[in-house]
């Protein structure tokens, strides 16, 4: 199993920390929020792992190696006119024919997470806190038990819960999603679009379940997630 975590973003809500590291480096009670997800992966013996970089990459890969070894790195050097869609699409040559989870950088979240998603059943998963609905997250709908929806904009009557930016894929399924990722990208020109506008087509031909939440998580997308993230992991 590999892994590919996309962190080429700026994270300008997060600023002032921000304009010296990229958002993925901003530390949770110390530790870079980049950091803990490696630990995560590493600690469920997950070590073939794929970072996209971007904004301030040179901060980011140096930070990185410095701590752990035999990391890759893509770096997106047009990071500030694109999105996560286009950082995934990066990587299709490193992860054609493999399975691999996939994940952004800017969620802090246990290592318990990415057990329970090796552990499921399912070859094709997306982590999905049941039963919980925020506004500002991706959520997901479920039909016929598979998932058939993903999208920021699925009203709570129709949600199952929310994502938490954590997906498990099969080759097959791979294979799918950076075909749908070369529509956007190449055919469509679209640049700036989310990773899940990609995925959400992938679920209309192959399918996903949804692994249920285990452990605490938090997106950190400015200061109040932050401290709230502190908060939440304060040993």
């Amino acid at each position: 199993m590999k892994a590919l975590i996309l962190a080429a973003g700026l994270g300008s809500r997060l600023a002032p920390i921000t304009d010296h590291c990229p958002k993925s480096m901003v530390p949770v009670n110390g530790k870079p929020i980049l950091f803990k997800q490696i630990e995560n992966l590493h600690e469920n013996g997950i070590t073939d792992i794929t970072i996209i970089s971007g904004y301030k990459a040179e901060v980011l890969e140096e930070a990185v190696s410095s701590n752990f070894s035999g990391i890759q790195f893509i770096r997106s050097v047009d990071y500030a006119n694109t999105n996560n869609m286009y950082s995934a699409y990066l990587a299709k040559d490193i992860l054609k024919g493999e399975a691999f989870l996939m994940m952004n950088a800017d969620v802090f979240y246990d290592a318990s997470v990415i057990q329970e998603l090796l552990a499921c059943p399912y070859e094709n998963a997306i982590v999905v806190e049941i039963g919980k609905y925020i506004e500002e997250s991706m959520k997901v709908t479920e039909s016929n038990g598979v998932l058939s929806h993903i999208s920021k904009q699925i009203s709570p009557e129709e949600a199952l819960g929310v994502s938490i930016d954590v997906y498990k894929f099969s080759p097959s399924a791979g294979e799918v999603f950076f075909k749908k990722c070369r529509e956007y990208i190449e055919d469509k020109t679209e640049l700036k679009l989310w990773s899940e506008v990609a995925l959400h087509d992938v679920l209309g031909e192959v399918n996903f379940k949804a692994c249920p939440l285990k452990g605490r998580w938090l997106e950190i997308d400015n200061h109040d997630d932050l401290a709230a993230a502190e908060n939440l992991f304060r040993e």
